[in-house]
Parts: structure tokens; C-alpha cells; sequence
């Protein structure tokens, strides 16, 4: 019975410790294959990062010689420690070594190079040997100093495109440090020895003999209480260069001890046949199931691939705790994979969001900076993490806003300011960064641009202060144009009665009357320059050419601006057409270069163009009053002293000049911001001091065909008249003027104060009314619904319109509508004569 135990305990030794050696050896095949995918990780990290730093624009421009400042800001020590590399070397496209630097990724400093590592960058070496722009060199290299892991890439635009600029080789040592890393990464001790070492420890050498015989890797007892695995590493030429160890505890083949003396007693306790009969159940059911779920269960876990599962056939317990396993593997990726999503959702968002985020430490120090507004202050993700607030804004000033508000909210304040960096406006606001506990360790902050908003909004400001001086303007020019009609009047009238003879004509009172007929002309002249400020003149617009507009203009052009100042005139070639009033934009082109000519006294060039522009959303989101379509655009340039901003933001306001007194009245420039807008378009001015001033006018372009001026009739105004007028004017001054003219030429004139007025007197008149004289804008009823309400009773009627400026649905926007007769305050009674017989007489209107 005895032998029979004794046999049987032989047999269910020599079984159940090969099965644990089998094991153990199993174990520890794994454990060498996580230490040899850690150090392939490592390597992965390393050519990932050398990768990105070849293919980026300013390494490009640094290898061609473009950017010398390129190393040492983005070489500095914490990107050594922060990348964990132990140097970095650059060599341009010859193989001419541009930049290497060590660093001791320990201690913390810089080092050189390591020694042995130019052996390998002689022209033609397998480092250098980098053909196209997808080939690298990655792996071991053996040096004397140690063995150390080395990549390198051909440097390329941030777009993988070439040439290539030259080659980018980063390292990193294989050290006791970075040796102790992969053991705590991969939670078991590691050792690496280099196999051209004359120190190779015994072990070592026996596993590197081992191995050379063909074995993929060598695993052996170290000791009573250590199993010791190895594998060998190549080096980038493909030759043996390292081994490396994994050491494990022996803890399994211990519990096979442990296991084969219970057995024993169970043998002892239970009968031979029986133990032997449960020994094998144990081995062939039990044992290897076990070590097969421990074998995947090891290996998801080594590799972290949660979508794995483990195989457990049968009905058993071990199969339902396969099924438990499997559960578990699918609820961890699960939260993996949402966690990954969140994150990676979290990420975009700051990353595109239009605003800068950061944060610093209690010593102002930037330790993170994010965001798509880094952009527009030309700094990359991250870029201003390791500066101070005052080195990034280069000052000490404990009052500049950014770092006052910074002191402030280590403080404990939340609050918002202003910033003014790199031409750029931004609204800030920052907060106190609380750790854990609470305690403030630093700040958090964010900032918005807000350039675009303020510049809109001050194109938006001027122009409504444009607006509001130009309704002033019109209506003091429409009250002053009937001022001016009864002084005019009066003086044409007395200038009449007086003795015409040649002799008498030096008279004092003659030349009294005259001098008050000039000023009052040049008042007049003042009043139509402010209504064209104002866009409450009365246009006359046709479809029309700029260029031929322009080009009419040329021979008078030449003769204003002088023999000092070169004149150039580019047509645009198939320009659109406009529908503008022509002799009013013959005003804005000559005031623009009157304006230019007086900008340069010691001669220069003046520039007019016309060309044809497209205004997008864009541009019209930029500039607030504008929209977007098709436009010709009327460019006046010249090399003048230009203009500083201050002068740029009024140059449009009425009376405004920089010229000296008595050379300007203030009203050109604001006649030609009148003009273009009311011919529906914009006007733009852009100017430096001491670089000239450009002018750029945009006319909205239309479809319809050009308009020919047809020719005009003048009608004799000095023949008197016999027919009926009814004149309508609610100013009585000028009521009485035109009343006393119109009858003293022969006219039956029928006068009213007001619309209402003017319809009770032609109800109630029963002859003829061939003219009807009528003022615009007037309380009750309007000379337009005047003029409606009359059409149904006396059809042949005529009217004649008079206004000193344009507010009334009779005009389109102060836009004559075709075959309307229309006189513009203050006329002169003569011109008011010729215009009654045009329209009497049939003669086409001439406004």
C-alpha cells in the first residue's frame, strides 16, 4: 500500500510540478513579453513625439536657416523633462549638425550628448539614410555610455510635405532610472545589460548563450525564491544589443509544493487509487482551465484591450465565472469608451472654443493655456505654459490690468477687465483656483475677443452721429432756403426797376443790390452743400458708365490739381454700370481731388481707378452699415501727408477742415459722404501719416441698360403770360414774392397758405387752372396729395414742384421721379419764369 501511495505520489509529483513549472514558466514568458511591449511603447512615445516636432513649419524653418530664435524657445530644459527625452539632435539636409543638446532627465540639468552618438551621423549612416518623407529609424542603439533608445524622421512642412529640410534624432537613455520606470510601469523588477558590456553578469551570459542557439527567449530559476526570464533586443543595424531581464517571485511553483503536500495527505487520508484518480481529475479538469483563464484573464490585463473576452467551455462554475468575467470586461469598456468620448468631447470643445483659457500657480506662472483665440496672439495650445505673467506681457508693472487682477484674485476676488494686448481688445475674467480642500492655488481665467465688436460698434456710433448732424443740417438749409428765396427775389426785383443805362450802371445802389445778389448766391451755394451732407438734396439719376463719367473729367482734373502733381487714371475694363445722378458724382470725384491736391503742396501722384468689387458677408460684417452684393467702386489716391485717426474719424462732419482759415469751408468731403450715401452706396477712407490718403467709393452696380440725356429745349422765359396759377407755399414771405413776380408777368395768380387751402380754392374757382406751383412739404396736406386730389377733376392740369430740400413720398428718397417738374430753392425768378413756360409750352422738363 505504501509503494502503492509512494508510486502514486511520485507520479502526482512529477504531474502536478510540471504543470506548475509549466506554468510558472508561462507566467513568466508573459511577464518578459510586458517588459519588452513597455520599452516598444516607450519607443512608440518617443518616435511619435520626434514625428511631430519633424513635420511642424518652424523646425522646417529652422533647418533651412529661417529661424534662428527656433531653439531656444522650444528647446528649453522643461521641454526635455516634460517630452522625457535625453537629447535631441538636428542636422540639416548635407548632414551639417545645427543643434544637439543633452539633458540628464535625473538630476535635472544638461549634459552633453552622449558619447559614441556622432559614430552614427557620418554621411551615409542608417540614421542619415532617410530616402522619402514616410521613412524613419527607430530602436536600440548601443553606445558606450549605455544602450539608449533613438528615433529619427526627415524634417518636413506641418503638412508632411518636402524637400526635406533634414533630419530630426531624439534619444532616450536606457538608465538605471529609466530602467526602474518600465519596472514600476510594468510592476515587476526589470534589468537590462548591453551584450558588448565586458561586465555581463553570469546569468546573463548564460542566457545570451541560451538564446543565440535559437531559443525566441530564456527563462530559468534565478534562485530558491526567483524565476528569471530573458529576452535579447536588436539594435538598429539588426544586431544582438541588449538583454533584458524580469525577475518573479516563485510563489506559484511554492504553492505546487504547498498543493503536492496536501496531496499527499489526502492520499494518506483517502487511499491511493483514490488520490490518484482525483489527481488526475484535478490536472485535466481543474488545473489547466484555471491556467487558461488565468492566461487570457493576464494577457487582457497586459495588453488593456477591454473588448477582449475569455473562453471558458463547459456548464460549470468555472464557466459561469468566465460568463461573470466576461460581464465585468463588457461594463469596464463600457465606461472606458464613455469616458474616452467625454473627454475627448471636453477637449474640442476648449480647443475650438473662440476664447483663451488658462490658468497659473500663486506665483503668476502660466500652467496651462488652451484655446482657438491663442490664435490671434500667434501662440499655440500650451505655448505660454512655464512663463510668467510678466515676462509673457514683458513687464514688471504690478498695475498693468492683467496683473493687477491677477494679485487680486490670489486675494480671493472674482473680476473682469479690459485688456489691450498685440492691437487686439479682450474682455477678461478671472477667478481664484481652489485645490481640493479649498485653498487657493493659483488663478483661472478667460478671455474673450472683443475687437471686432467694439470696432463695429464705433462705425455704428459715427454713423448715427453723421445721421443726427445731417437731419440738423437739412433742416436749417430748408429753413434758410426760404429765407434766402425772399432776399434773392427782392434783390432781382429792385435790380430790375433800377436804371439799366450803361452809365448808370456803376451806381452805389446798383452795385448795392448786386453785392447782395453775390452773397446771397454763395449763401445758396452753402445751403446746397449742406443738403447734399444731409441727403435731402433732389437728384436726377440715370444709368450711367464711371468710366466715362471719370474720363470727361480728366481735362478739367489736370488743370485743378497743377503741373506739380502726376495724375493717373486706370479704368476698369468691362465695369459694371450705376445708377447715380452724373453731375453730382463729377462733384464727388472733383472734391476728392481738390482734397488730395491740397495734401500735397510740394507735388506728388494722384491716383483715380474704377473696378468692379464683390462685397461678401465678411466684409460686411467688419464694416456694420454695409451690404453685401456687387458694387463699382471709385478709387481717388494720392501720396499726400495722409491723415492721423483722430483726423479720419471727422473728416465727414460739416465744417470740419484741417486747412488753415479762409482756404476751406469744411463741406466737401461732407457733400461727397451726402451724395454717395444717398446715391444708395458707401464711401471708405484709408490713411497713414506721412503714406498718402486713398478714398475708395462704392456705387451699388444695376442690370439695366445705360441712359442717353436727351437733348434739351429751352423755352424763352421773358414773354408774358395769360393763364391760371395756383400757387401753393406755406412760407409767406415767399408766397408774396412769387405772387407779385407771376402777376406782374401778365399770370392770373390764385395764391393758398396751405394744401387745404389750395383744394377749397380750385373747388371753388370755375374757370381754367392750367399751372399748379406747389411747395413739397407743408402741414396738413402734402403739394404731392395736393396734386393727387386735383388729377380726378382737372386732368390737364400741370404741376410744378418747389422745395428747399426733398422729404416726401413725392421723391424716392430725395430721387426725382421721371417727368416731374421740379424746382429747387432758392431759385431766382427769372430761372422760375423759364420753367412756367417749359411746362406750359410742352417743352420737355429740365430740372
Amino acid at each position: 500500500m505504501l509503494g502503492l501511495v509512494a508510486g502514486l505520489f511520485m507520479l502526482s509529483r512529477i504531474v502536478l510540478m510540471r504543470g506548475f513549472a509549466k506554468l510558472e514558466e508561462d507566467f513568466a514568458g508573459r511577464d518578459i513579453a510586458r517588459a519588452s511591449s513597455a520599452l516598444a511603447n516607450e519607443l512608440n512615445t518617443l518616435d511619435q513625439t520626434t514625428s511631430e516636432y519633424a513635420t511642424w513649419d518652424l523646425t522646417y524653418e529652422f533647418a533651412r536657416g529661417q529661424r534662428p530664435s527656433y531653439i531656444k524657445t522650444e528647446f528649453p530644459a522643461p521641454t526635455f523633462q516634460e517630452l522625457k527625452i535625453s537629447f535631441v539632435v538636428i542636422l540639416d539636409v548635407h548632414g551639417h549638425k545645427l543643434f544637439s543638446k543633452g539633458f540628464d532627465l535625473t538630476h535635472g540639468g544638461e549634459m552633453p550628448v552622449p558619447a559614441g552618438l556622432d559614430d552614427h551621423l557620418e554621411p551615409g549612416s542608417l540614421l542619415l539614410n532617410l530616402k522619402d518623407a514616410h521613412s524613419k529609424v527607430a530602436g536600440v542603439l548601443d553606445l558606450p555610455g549605455g544602450p539608449a533608445l533613438v528615433d529619427s524622421r526627415p524634417i518636413l512642412a506641418s503638412d508632411a510635405s518636402g524637400p526635406i529640410a533634414g533630419t530630426m534624432i531624439m534619444g532616450h537613455l536606457l538608465d538605471a532610472a529609466e530602467i526602474q520606470h518600465l519596472g514600476d510601469l510594468t510592476l515587476m523588477p526589470i534589468d537590462a545589460q548591453t551584450l558588448s558590456s565586458t561586465a555581463l553578469s553570469p546569468d546573463f551570459r548564460a542566457a545570451a548563450a541560451a538564446i543565440s542557439k535559437g531559443a525566441p527567449n530564456f527563462i530559468s530559476p534565478l534562485d530558491s525564491q526567483s524565476l528569471a526570464a530573458y529576452q535579447e533586443l536588436n539594435d538598429i543595424y539588426g544586431r544582438p544589443a541588449l538583454l533584458i531581464r524580469a525577475l518573479l517571485p516563485r510563489t506559484i511553483y511554492e504553492q505546487g509544493h504547498t498543493s503536492l503536500a496536501q496531496f499527499l495527505l489526502l492520499l494518506l487520508a483517502a487511499g491511493f487509487v483514490f488520490g490518484a484518480a482525483t489527481l488526475y481529475l484535478l490536472e485535466r479538469f481543474v488545473i489547466s482551465r484555471i491556467a487558461n483563464l488565468t492566461e487570457n484573464i493576464t494577457q487582457i490585463g497586459a495588453s488593456g484591450d477591454l473588448s477582449a473576452r475569455v473562453e471558458v467551455p463547459g456548464q460549470d462554475e468555472l464557466a459561469f465565472l468566465g460568463v461573470a468575467i466576461n460581464g465585468m470586461l463588457e461594463d469596464l469598456e463600457k465606461s472606458q469608451i464613455e469616458r474616452h468620448e467625454g473627454r475627448a468631447r471636453l477637449a474640442m470643445m476648449i480647443e475650438r472654443m473662440p476664447a483663451v483659457l488658462w490658468t497659473t500657480d500663486k506665483n503668476l506662472r502660466y500652467t496651462s493655456s488652451m484655446g482657438a483665440g491663442l490664435d490671434s496672439l500667434g501662440v499655440k495650445s500650451g505655448g505660454l505654459t512655464g512663463k510668467t505673467l510678466a515676462e509673457y506681457f514683458e513687464t514688471n508693472d504690478a498695475q498693468h490690468p492683467s496683473i493687477n487682477a491677477h494679485w487680486r484674485a490670489l486675494a480671493g476676488e472674482s473680476l473682469t477687465y479690459e485688456l489691450h494686448w498685440q492691437k487686439r481688445i479682450f474682455e477678461s475674467h478671472v477667478r481664484p483656483l481652489r485645490g481640493p480642500d479649498g485653498e487657493i492655488i493659483g488663478v483661472i481665467g478667460v478671455a474673450l475677443d472683443i475687437t471686432d465688436r467694439k470696432q463695429l460698434a464705433d462705425q455704428l456710433r459715427q454713423s448715427q452721429k453723421l445721421q443726427a448732424v445731417g437731419e440738423l443740417a437739412g433742416g436749417v438749409a430748408h429753413d434758410f432756403n426760404n429765407l434766402l428765396m425772399v432776399v434773392k427775389g427782392h434783390a432781382e426785383m429792385l435790380l430790375d426797376r433800377l436804371p439799366g443805362a450803361s452809365a448808370d450802371r456803376q451806381s452805389p445802389a446798383r452795385q448795392n443790390v448786386e453785392q447782395i445778389q453775390q452773397a446771397a448766391e454763395r449763401a445758396a451755394g452753402l445751403t446746397r452743400q449742406l443738403l447734399a451732407f444731409s441727403r435731402m438734396q433732389v437728384l436726377q439719376p440715370r444709368v450711367l458708365d464711371l468710366n466715362e463719367v471719370v474720363a470727361g473729367m480728366i481735362q478739367m482734373v489736370s488743370r485743378v490739381i497743377g503741373a506739380n502733381i502726376e495724375l493717373a487714371f486706370l479704368p476698369g475694363a468691362n465695369l459694371g454700370r450705376v445708377k447715380a445722378d452724373p453731375s453730382q458724382i463729377e462733384q464727388v470725384a472733383l472734391n476728392l481731388v481738390v482734397n488730395a491736391r491740397d495734401a500735397m503742396p510740394d507735388g506728388g501722384r494722384l491716383t483715380i481707378e474704377t473696378s468692379n468689387v464683390q462685397l461678401d458677408r465678411d466684409y460686411a460684417t467688419e464694416h456694420a452699415v454695409v451690404d453685401p452684393g456687387p458694387y463699382v467702386m471709385l478709387t481717388v489716391s494720392d501720396s499726400g501727408i495722409g491723415m492721423d485717426a483722430a483726423t479720419q474719424a471727422r473728416i465727414f462732419e460739416p465744417f470740419f477742415t484741417t486747412k488753415s482759415q479762409g482756404r476751406g469751408t469744411g463741406l466737401g468731403l461732407a457733400t461727397v459722404y451726402g451724395v454717395v450715401k444717398q446715391s444708395g452706396g458707401y464711401v471708405w477712407v484709408y490713411s497713414e501719416v506721412g503714406h498718402g490718403t486713398t478714398f475708395k467709393v462704392y456705387l451699388p452696380m444695376v442690370q439695366a441698360p445705360m441712359e442717353k440725356k436727351a437733348p434739351e429745349k429751352i423755352a424763352s422765359g421773358h414773354e408774358p403770360g395769360t393763364e391760371t396759377i395756383l400757387f401753393v407755399e406755406d412760407e409767406q414771405s415767399v408766397r408774396e414774392l412769387v405772387c407779385e413776380y407771376l402777376k406782374a408777368r401778365g399770370y392770373h395768380v390764385l395764391e393758398a397758405a396751405d394744401g387745404v387751402q389750395a383744394l377749397e380754392i380750385a373747388a371753388a374757382h370755375k374757370g381754367k387752372i392750367q399751372l399748379l406751383i406747389t411747395d413739397v412739404v407743408m402741414p396738413k396736406v402734402s403739394g404731392r396729395e395736393v396734386a393727387a386730389r386735383l388729377a380726378p377733376t382737372r386732368p390737364d392740369l400741370k404741376v410744378l414742384y418747389i422745395s428747399g430740400y426733398t422729404d416726401d413720398s413725392v421723391f424716392r428718397h430725395g430721387v426725382l421721379e421721371g417727368g416731374m417738374a421740379f424746382l429747387q430753392k432758392p431759385f431766382n425768378l427769372k430761372a422760375l419764369a423759364t420753367k412756367v413756360r417749359e411746362i406750359l409750352e410742352h417743352v420737355p422738363v429740365s430740372s
